[in-house]
Order: C-alpha cells, then sequence, then structure tokens
C-alpha cells in the first residue's frame, strides 16, 4: 500500500490516506515494443520508401516499406497507453481523494518530461553552433520549447535532425494541459464523454487535412487533432475495464496481440496513410487510421493482466527507460554512422566489405547503435532523470512506478 498526504479545502489538517497503488509491469514492457517499432521504422533507410514507390505489383520491398510505415504506429501505441495509464489513474485518485487535484498532475508531468525534454533541447541548440549534423534553425528550436514542434514541422520541411520525434512530445503535452481540467470539472465521467467526442473530431479533421494529397502523409501524421484519437481510445479503455485486467488465456491474447499488429500491417500496406507520394483519398486516411486504433486497442488488451512472473524483467526495466531511448535513439545513429565513416576511411578492407554487404553492414550498424540507445538512456534515467522522478513521487497520490 502507498502513502498519500493531501490537505482537505478548507482545512488546515493533514490527511494521510493509504491507497493502492496501480503498477503493472507488462505497460512497462509494452512501452519497450512500442519503442521497438519505432526504432525499426527509423532503422529503414528512406530509401526503400522511394524504391517500393516505384515497385510494380506485390515485392519483398513493398513489403519492406509497409514494415517500415507500420513501424510509425509505435507512436500512436504510446499515446493510446499513456492514455490508458493516466485515465485510470485519475479515475483512482478521483476515488481515493473525491476530486483530482489538476496543480499536482501538471508538477508530475513537468518533472517526469521537461528535464530530459528540455535538457537534450537545450544541448543540440548549443551543440548546432558547433556541429552541423546539431544543427537545427532557430524557429523549430523556438516552437521544441513551446512544446509546439509538430506544428513547426508541418509548416516546415521534415529535415534529419537527430530531434525530429520531439514532435510526438509537444502532441502528448498539449493533450495533457487539457484532460486533467476536463476531470478536475467533470469527474471522471467527463473523460468518459470528452473522449466519445474527440474520436469524430478526430476523423473529421483527418478528412479535411488530408484534402491536400501531396503532403497529407504527412500533414495529417503531424496534427493534434487527427492524433488525439489514439488518447481517447486509451481513455476508453481504461474507463470500460475499471481498473480490471482481462481475464483471457495465452492463446486468445497471442490472437488478439497477432491482430493488432496485422491491423498495422494492412493501415501500412493497403491504405498506405505513411507512404510518401501514394495516392490516398481522404476515405482512405479516415480508414487507416480507425485500423491503427484498433490495432493499438487489441494489443493493450492483449498485454493486460500478464502475470508478472512472466514479464521478463529486462523488458520492464527498457520500458521504465523508454523515454530516454526515445529521445536518444537517433543520436545514437549519427554517433555509429560517424564511427563507421571515419572506420572506412582508415580501413580500406572494411570499406570494401561494407559495400559488398550492405545489408548486412546496415544490419550490424542498427544493432550497434541499438546497444548505444541503451547505454545512453540508462545513463539519462539514472543521473539526470531520477532526481527529478523522486521529487515527483512527492506530489503523487496514486503509486504507479515500479522499484
Amino acid at each position: 500500500m502507498a502513502t498519500a498526504e493531501i490537505l482537505h479545502e478548507g482545512s488546515a489538517t493533514l490527511v494521510t490516506a493509504r491507497v493502492q497503488p496501480f503498477y503493472r509491469p507488462e505497460l512497462d514492457a509494452l512501452r519497450f515494443c512500442a519503442f521497438l517499432a519505432v526504432y525499426v521504422c527509423h532503422s529503414i533507410p528512406n530509401g526503400t520508401v522511394s524504391a517500393a514507390a516505384q515497385a510494380h505489383g506485390t515485392s519483398w520491398l513493398r513489403l519492406l516499406a509497409a514494415v517500415k510505415d507500420a513501424g510509425n504506429f509505435g507512436v500512436c501505441l504510446f499515446f493510446t497507453l499513456s492514455a490508458f495509464l493516466i485515465t485510470e489513474l485519475l479515475r483512482r485518485e478521483e476515488g481515493a481523494y473525491g476530486r483530482v487535484h489538476v496543480g499536482a498532475f501538471y508538477l508530475r508531468r513537468m518533472l517526469r518530461i521537461w528535464p530530459l525534454y528540455f535538457g537534450i533541447t537545450v544541448v543540440y541548440a548549443m551543440g548546432g553552433r558547433y556541429f552541423p549534423a546539431m544543427h537545427m534553425e532557430s524557429g523549430r528550436v523556438l516552437a521544441y520549447f513551446l512544446l509546439a514542434g509538430n506544428w513547426y514541422i508541418a509548416l516546415h520541411p521534415w529535415i534529419q535532425t537527430p530531434l525530429r520525434s520531439l514532435w510526438s512530445i509537444s502532441v502528448e503535452e498539449q493533450f495533457y494541459l487539457v484532460w486533467p481540467l476536463l476531470a478536475h470539472h467533470g469527474g471522471v465521467r467527463s473523460l468518459a464523454k470528452g473522449a466519445v467526442v474527440i474520436v469524430p473530431l478526430s476523423l473529421l479533421t483527418i478528412s479535411v487535412v488530408s484534402a491536400d494529397k501531396v503532403y497529407a502523409y504527412n500533414t495529417v501524421w503531424l496534427n493534434s487533432f487527427a492524433q488525439f484519437q489514439f488518447f481517447a481510445w486509451g481513455a476508453l479503455l481504461a474507463l470500460a475495464l475499471h481498473g480490471d485486467a482481462p481475464k483471457i488465456g495465452r492463446t486468445l491474447r497471442g490472437a488478439a496481440a497477432s491482430a493488432g499488429v496485422a491491423l498495422w500491417m494492412v493501415s501500412a500496406y493497403v491504405t498506405e496513410i505513411k507512404r510518401p507520394g501514394a495516392a490516398v483519398s481522404s476515405s482512405q486516411f479516415c480508414l487507416g487510421y480507425l485500423l491503427v486504433a484498433a490495432g493499438c486497442v487489441l494489443i493493450l488488451f492483449a498485454v493486460l493482466g500478464i502475470s508478472r512472473w512472466r514479464v521478463p524483467g529486462w523488458t520492464s526495466y527498457l520500458g521504465r527507460i523508454s523515454f530516454g531511448l526515445y529521445l536518444f535513439h537517433e543520436t545514437a545513429f549519427l554517433l555509429v554512422d560517424e564511427v563507421q565513416k571515419r572506420a572506412a576511411k582508415s580501413l580500406p578492407l572494411l570499406a570494401s566489405w561494407l559495400s559488398q554487404l550492405p545489408m548486412t553492414a546496415l544490419t550490424c550498424n542498427k544493432i550497434a547503435a541499438l546497444g548505444i540507445t541503451i547505454l545512453l538512456g540508462m545513463l539519462s534515467y539514472h543521473f539526470w532523470e531520477s532526481p527529478f522522478l523522486r521529487l515527483k513521487q512527492r506530489v503523487t497520490w496514486i503509486q504507479s512506478r515500479g522499484v
């Protein structure tokens, strides 16, 4: 049992309440899986997608491009999982204390996200003055600081900066600026109503924004209102389960998870909502995003309730540091590419081998980058994020962290 302290309104008496914690290690493991999906997406060269666009008929190249496109949906799974967890915590907070404390929510959010988010932005803004690979124009840096990076990228070229993934943090923070306010003023019931309203509004946004056929794959993806539906679905699942976990067997869990991944692949391969240059209608965009949402819900549903004894400890740990993994993985790409270039110049035999076995070289490159990503994530979590997380515990009313 976790101890939480609150100050009742109109009273100077500090009341201590014992509240049941809500921690599921399988959700940490799922976070790591979501990161891996994004990592695979970013590991497959963009040239693969370009080549697939020119390929005729069904080919392994088109399938590989679809895998790359589907990897993007790991971000949607992050959103769905995040909303599920936070909505459940808000529900429990209201049940235990009679209300949702908005100020404490914002403070927890800032202590969890802002130190690493703004820290890495500052490092790159300063480093860009000396290292071209880290350079970002001032407008992009300002947009990141204003938590509006997704809107800036939607209106400007998507440059290959190692911080391009920060757009999704902007979307998440924009959503959580409003979500706890809704719970505070209208109670948990208002969250259900809000989620039900968000889904059709999101689909309407997708339909309108996708009218620009040339860049719709990008502008729809970066639109906050298009992405909000994934938060809505996660919230609805949390409210529907009401704190319980699905009591289903391994076979059904495996089928649900497989169906979820299959829906991602159908969305990527058939509707092509993330394929640059593809001729996709507005109805296809709406269908594609609904398929992704259904896939996210099925995957989350399949994982919920897995016994902690069946969740490998290392996957839970990597899930806990997944925020750092997500932010650092493209920096790791940059470091490994630089080492590879320098090694190729110094070792002609190595350069010859790399040119003859490009897929093997790419695989080794990305495996090395994954190792560096995990190392950077561990260092960040233990030496930079942890002090802020300890502060966060002081305003945490429902315990949700693993030890």
